[in-house]
């Protein structure tokens, strides 16, 4: 979406000027037909969020947490809609006041709030779209944010655990590329040439750190573009859907780590699942948008195959049954909601023990992690020291 400023005229000949978000100029023209008015000229914004879209920032959790829960008090208190963006347009900045501002002149123009943020994808996911539909159909819009208040408040600190705990393990890591590169570009290359005039051979262990140290000083730009090579071609496989899902089946298969990484997946599903079939969503789309949410290609993958038989006729219970990587309790659960009419609560049960679960699971395979970048670090250590040590040890046996 690109932001325009026009000029058009209505049918009272009124000259009107505005801006608007649009993803050309011929569709700016439709939809300033749809509000009685004939374009005369527009022109794109010359801003960052036109020109460098990366650039222009992005609107955080807080947010968006922020402008849901200022939509869930003023539709709850009776204050109109167009009025609640308004109010809320005065008070933001940056990114989502242009938003707000966007949605609100839509919504005035008499497009359905749902679609006017469906206009801002990278903002409004589809779970928080369709939940809006959902509302506005029904006629209980405050109801809904008050729920997508208390949904988006749990991602977020889901989101800021795993951040946090993410945090020293980074660190640590850094501290052994560091020391690596430091012992290569600087400790080894003067040993090199305290050993140079030697006159023996030196131990195969400080041979090759020699060698090493000297192929990275000499040939460093192919060493860190081969390093940036993998990590680029890394990543553009991962973006594929074969890649991805080749990735996601490897971390599930982790040990501890796997445990981890199902059971985040688990909770994001469950929650969701919980939430839209509280909202009355039809179930075929429902189980559509948590494929999206579960973050992971395999599971995902599982919940194509459940919508599939559901589709066709079968139960949700004999679907969830035959799947490989959802647990006995949450295919139990569904089980019992189904025969019940109760999906959403036996779901939200389901949640709410793995988010108990998930912070010990978390630290374990933190703890995993730790121990390991612990034992390369005191590995390169160790080599390091013997490569400079072996030398002069052999030195001083052959004084004696």
């Amino acid at each position: 979406m690109k932001e325009f400023t026009y000029t058009a005229l209505g049918l009272d000949g009124a000259v009107v000027t505005g801006s608007r978000f649009a993803a050309g100029r011929a569709e700016l023209a439709r939809e300033l037909e749809g509000q009685k008015l004939v374009l005369l000229k527009s022109r794109p914004v010359l801003g960052l969020r036109n020109l460098a879209p990366s650039l222009a920032g992005r609107v955080g959790p807080r947010e968006l947490i922020e402008l849901t829960q200022h939509l869930a008090t003023s539709l709850g208190a009776g204050i109109l809609l167009i009025t609640a963006l308004e109010d809320f347009e005065s008070q933001s900045k940056g990114l989502l006041h242009d938003v707000v501002a966007d949605v609100r002149s839509n919504v005035a123009g008499g497009t359905a709030f749902d679609e006017a943020l469906g206009r801002h994808p990278d903002i409004f996911d589809p779970v928080y779209l369709a939940l809006t539909e959902v509302g506005r159909r029904a006629g209980d819009m405050d109801a809904v944010f008050k729920d997508l208040v208390a949904y988006l408040e749990w991602r977020e600190e889901l989101q800021g655990q795993m951040k946090q705990a993410m945090v020293y393990p980074s660190l640590l890591f850094t501290a052994i590329v560091g020391l690596f590169l430091l012992m290569m570009f600087f400790v080894v290359p003067r040993f090199s040439d305290t050993f140079a005039g030697a006159g023996f051979e030196l131990p195969a262990l400080t041979r090759g750190m020699m060698s090493l140290g000297a192929f990275m000083i000499r040939w460093w730009w192919l060493v860190f573009g081969g390093i940036a090579a993998v990590v680029i071609g890394a990543r553009a496989v991962v973006r594929t859907e074969s890649g991805r899902r080749r990735r996601d089946a490897l971390m599930l298969k982790l040990p501890v780590v796997g445990t981890f990484v199902r059971k985040v997946a688990l909770a994001r599903f469950a929650r969701t699942f919980s939430l839209i079939f509280a909202s009355g969503l039809d179930l075929i789309q429902l189980l559509k948008l948590v494929e999206g949410v579960v973050d992971n290609a395999v599971l995902a993958a599982e919940l194509r195959m459940v919508r599939m038989r559901v589709i066709t006729g079968e139960s949700l219970r004999a679907a969830f049954a035959d799947t490989k990587e959802f647990p006995p309790l949450v295919q139990r659960l569904v089980a019992v909601g189904e025969a019940t009419g109760s999906l959403d609560q036996s779901l939200l049960h389901a949640a709410q023990t793995y988010d108990k679960e998930i912070p010990r699971d978390l630290k374990k395979a933190l703890a995993v992690f730790d121990a390991l970048i612990i034992a390369v670090l005191g590995l390169l250590v160790c080599v390091a020291a013997l490569s400079l040590l072996m030398p002069i040890m052999q030195v001083g046996g052959n004084i004696r």
